[in-house]
């Protein structure tokens, strides 16, 4: 598959994405978000694929760029129906985000060939940064173990750094997950996959989330604020870190006839008891200031959860973390020899 190149038709060149790429339900007041800033790559034709390396909803490519000597990950969304598919035209408004916690975009195009073959079916790319180290599902399923509360305190610092960034520029995430957070070469979190995201002036919210990570007024399409959706899956998300893996609670369905979601929002202590009793931990496990902080991210009630600014004032998220050295070390232990 290395021999694969990747190409753009000849009339199709150039760098941005006008209004045909903007999603019928989902335009946007003109400014600078649909610019694709070509920083990294000379274009499209100078790539070879690699190999794939995803394949979730839409299949991700490794491609190495000769002409710099570097790889990316290339996004593909095949045409729906002769058009461009909106899920990609939606993901390219947000390259212009720029922060060390979400993944870069690189380059846009709205028709690219992945190969020769003249009956191949059209496909729009995302040229993106890289992130070597895979994503939090697989790191967490596989270190389970090692974690411990400081790592998981490191990283889902440098996730809420990354949330309010996107909160700050009028963006919600509205699919955070673990699959969905990469670990960059420089081992830092990079939060990916806006296919699927909010712009302040959007005239439609277009998911209603993952499974066990959705707050109820998304699952309830009733959400009229993503960022207190955002929250309540960064507080999935802390929980699943802090445990090794293991979801805080499953959706219209019991665990030994009880139901830990209904728990969550009507007896927390009970929710904590059962949840030691399932991991067979100590009650000392879950500390008070890790509880206080979960529980204000996972109100049923969006107008009640945290903020930001409640997260990082918070106990709990105050405590030791990994400078950037350590967590090198740390981490390159773990992936080296754990995984």
């Amino acid at each position: 598959m290395s021999s694969t190149r990747v190409s753009q038709p000849r009339h199709r060149r150039g760098n941005s994405i006008d209004s045909r790429g903007t999603p019928k339900q989902n335009k946007v007041a003109p400014n600078n978000r649909n610019k694709i800033d070509k920083t990294k790559s000379e274009d499209f034709e100078d790539l070879d694929v690699v190999k794939l390396i995803s394949k979730a909803k839409f299949p991700v490519y490794l491609v190495f760029c000769p002409s710099n000597n570097e790889h990316y990950a290339l996004k593909v969304f095949n045409f729906l129906e002769n058009k461009i598919h909106p899920y990609f035209a939606n993901e390219a408004r947000f390259s212009f985000l720029n922060h060390p916690n979400i993944i870069k975009m690189i380059l846009a195009q709205e028709k690219v060939a992945i190969s020769t073959d003249e009956n191949e079916p059209a496909s729009s790319c995302l040229l993106m940064e890289f992130a070597p180290n895979g994503d939090f599902f697989d790191f967490v399923r596989k270190n389970k173990q090692y974690i411990g509360e400081k790592l998981a305190r490191t990283y889902f610092r440098q996730l809420i750094e990354g949330i309010e960034y996107l909160h700050l520029n009028g963006i919600w995430h509205l699919d955070l997950k673990l699959e969905n957070l990469l670990i960059g070469k420089d081992y830092q979190v990079k939060i990916a996959d806006f296919d699927l995201s909010y712009i302040i002036g959007d005239t439609e919210i277009l998911t209603r989330g993952t499974q066990y990570y959705r707050a109820p007024e998304l699952l309830a399409h009733k959400c009229k604020d993503g960022s207190a959706a955002d929250i309540y899956s960064a507080g999935v998300i802390l929980f699943l870190m802090k445990t090794g893996g293991v979801i805080p609670h499953s959706e219209g369905s019991m665990f030994e006839g009880v139901d830990l979601l209904e728990l969550l929002h009507t007896n927390t202590k009970l929710f904590f008891s059962k949840h030691c009793e399932i991991q067979e931990k100590e009650p000392s496990f879950f500390t008070d200031s890790f509880k206080e902080l979960f529980l204000s991210m996972t109100k049923k009630d969006p107008k009640e959860r945290a903020t930001i600014s409640d997260i990082k004032s918070s106990r709990w998220y105050n405590g030791p973390v990994y400078t950037k050295d350590e967590l090198t070390k740390k981490m390159k232990f773990l992936l080296n020899h754990r995984t």
